[in-house]
């Protein structure tokens, strides 16, 4: 399903998510929520229930709701439904940004009571600290219902990307712990992701002739490293920035065939890949490094009305996978935002 506040590559149609057809790697059904032992993730994804409008398009209705490993739904009371457009009126076409951290510790969202953007912990089922950023996260013009959230692998840093009314989009990039800004990126095409320790963010610019570029930035906006890649690297997003800030990971191919390859953003060379296996009738929704030498791969396939995601560890060394997570999506869901890594 696609989220209505999911960051959208403007104009870049040649990424759009590719079907896996080829029968490979089984995975089983998905498991029951009791039986994970892992001590963290304890967020699987964020949802809010759809309901039918008079003019009988959809609406987000009653509240998101986080379902946990354990299996309990918990209601996330003081997050905002609806976005609020930039003349401060609520859009019931749209649900309002939110983001879980690729750890599942955190929920990042814009709070109903005063607006203000927050970022929840969230550990062992039980909901903890706030931490409030700065007043008027958002340029004057600009509403909620044209921004976009993403938190970090561990939750300690996170973007808010945005479009304003001329159509050009920026990201601005805030230290969680500190509840600070701590710069805004240049205008991009898309945002790729956090890189593995979050020390960074990956870019996508339009370059001429159709061409899709690269950049890395850091937490202030300061470019490190921009390359035109291969159309190779290009046609295949998405893309996972390691914590060295210019090592990018990448899936080609299907089934057995497929591979993890690796691209160097500095040095605007292919640095490796390995092999390894994916499941058919699935499409590669997220890709985040999770470790030195790990890669964690978010594949969706539908099933009717409901979405069945597989949370797939690839280690970047050997191609050994192993399904860390699998289970349906709740129905009658307008949207789910799935942690990531």
């Amino acid at each position: 399903m696609q989220h209505p506040t999911r960051p959208i590559t403007r104009g870049l149609t040649g990424l759009a998510l590719t079907v896996l057809t080829i029968p490979a790697l089984a995975i089983p059904a998905a498991a029951p929520a009791a039986a994970a032992k892992a001590p963290h993730h304890t967020i699987r994804y964020a949802s809010v229930d759809s309901c039918p409008r008079e003019d009988g398009t959809a609406t987000p209705c009653h509240t998101w709701r986080l379902d946990l490993l354990d299996g309990r739904r918990v209601a996330l009371k003081d997050a905002m439904l609806w976005p609020l457009t930039a003349k401060g009126r609520p859009d019931r076409t749209n649900s309002a940004p939110l983001t879980v951290s690729g750890d599942g510790e955190s929920v990042a969202y814009f709070r109903k009571s005063d607006h203000r953007l927050v970022v929840r912990e969230f550990h062992g089922g039980v909901q903890g600290g706030v931490r409030v950023m700065p007043r008027n996260p958002l340029p004057r013009g600009v509403g909620m219902n044209a921004a976009w959230l993403k938190l970090s692998q561990d939750g300690d840093r996170l973007a808010l990307g945005y479009t304003a009314g001329d159509g050009r989009t920026r990201v601005r990039l805030f230290d969680v712990t500190r509840a600070s800004a701590t710069g805004t990126t240049p205008e991009t095409d898309g945002f790729a992701g956090f890189s593995g320790d979050g020390s960074a963010v990956l870019l996508q610019r339009a370059g001429d002739e159709n061409t899709i570029g690269l950049a890395v930035h850091d937490d202030t906006g300061a470019e490190l490293a921009a390359a035109v890649p291969p159309q190779i690297v290009a046609n295949n997003g998405p893309w996972g920035l390691s914590a060295d800030d210019r090592t990018v990971a990448y899936v080609t191919g299907l089934g057995e065939k497929a591979r993890l390859r690796f691209y160097d953003v500095a040095t605007d060379q292919a640095t490796g890949s390995v092999r390894f296996s994916l499941p058919k009738d699935a499409a590669l929704d997220m890709i985040d490094w999770t470790g030195g030498h790990e890669v964690t791969l978010h594949l969706v396939r539908s099933r009717g009305s409901r979405d069945v995601v597989t949370v797939l560890k690839v280690d970047t060394e050997t191609g050994r996978t192993r399904v860390r997570d699998s289970y349906k999506v709740r129905s009658g869901a307008f949207a789910y935002l799935s942690c990531g890594g």
